[in-house]
């Protein structure tokens, strides 16, 4: 399939929320692609944009990344460094919590074409980046507790994971990035549950979508008497029914706002992973008393919000 020029494309990046995974800890996200696509030509404007989800950590008050650069290349290959051209050069610090449920911020522009992105990536400067807490601190590399970026100190390249090829037709498009936060940063009492070191540990997760494939999951939380859940965690599961839930991919995290509401954007349709399916767990706050539940069967299509209405915790 050959693909005409097209106008005004946009890119944008996104959501951070939470998971503790052990075999992330040094490995950045391999990209993956499916579909035979002709390549990208550069060409005309396309902007660059930031968006993020919710963040499950209330003791967290600012989760600030420098970004130095975003590049797309029509090779599957990330290891293929000449294939990648830059499509925006930011080079400034984002509050990427300031961004949820969808919303999001220009990064940039650059010049595309005719074809479809295959491999993405984002470069930041883990010198400028850093975590406020709500009680004042700021954590850096060089701060105690502070932000472990092991492997990923400096300018690391941090590749997308892409689940299926983003196209660009005439009319443009628009290609999300979701930054994970969530499963990006590990907190150190995670990996040593005696210890009291607020420090983070990196664990890059990002993927990068086209917005006009994907759907979205809605829901409000409750407690027995009808009360407003706060700060639930909420995961996105992909896997069969019958499995153990700890066999299960997680595909994204976010929380419950104020109201008990929560929203989880850009999540590419559930027929592409038949038979395997969508499954959402929400838990309490920690310090609740509260029982998890856990819908399956959750159908995501493309431009529409599947809403799961009202979940109840007992």
């Amino acid at each position: 399939m050959t693909l005409k020029h097209y106008s005004a494309s946009h890119i944008v990046a996104g959501s951070l929320r939470f998971k503790a995974v052990l075999a992330a800890l040094l490995v950045a996200p391999i990209a993956c692609v499916n579909d035979g696509i002709e390549p990208l030509a550069m060409n005309g404007a396309t902007q660059v944009l930031l968006t993020d989800g919710p963040f499950p950590y209330s003791r967290v008050a600012k989760v600030e990344l420098w970004i130095v650069s975003v590049s797309g290349s029509i090779a599957a290959d990330t290891s293929a460094a000449g294939s990648f051209v830059t499509l925006a050069q930011p080079n400034r610090r984002f509050d990427v919590l300031a961004l949820q449920a969808g919303a999001t911020t220009e990064l940039g522009s650059a010049q595309l074409s005719t074809g479809a992105m295959k491999s993405l990536r984002m470069v930041i400067d883990t010198d400028s980046s850093r975590i406020t807490l709500k009680d004042g601190r700021v954590l850096t590399n060089r701060s105690t507790p502070g932000i472990q970026w092991q492997s990923s100190a400096g300018r690391p390249a941090l590749n997308a994971f892409v689940h299926e090829q983003m196209l660009v037709p005439d009319a443009g498009a628009v290609i999300v990035i979701d930054f994970d936060v969530g499963q990006s940063f590990i907190p150190a009492y995670e990996l040593n549950p005696g210890s009291s070191d607020s420090s983070f540990i990196f664990s890059p997760w990002m993927r990068a979508v086209d917005r006009a494939r994907t759907g979205s999951i809605t829901g409000v939380v409750k407690g027995p008497n009808g009360e407003a859940i706060a700060d639930a965690s909420v995961r996105l599961y992909m896997g069969n029914v019958a499995d153990a839930e700890n066999t299960m991919s997680t595909l994204g995290t976010g929380k419950t706002d104020a109201s008990g509401a929560f929203r989880l954007s850009y999540v590419t349709p559930s027929s592409r992973w038949a038979p395997r399916v969508y499954m959402v767990a929400v838990d309490p706050p920690s310090a609740s008393s509260l029982g998890r539940i856990l819908t399956r069967n959750v159908s995501v299509q493309v431009g529409q919000v599947t809403s799961l209405g009202t979940l109840t915790l007992r």
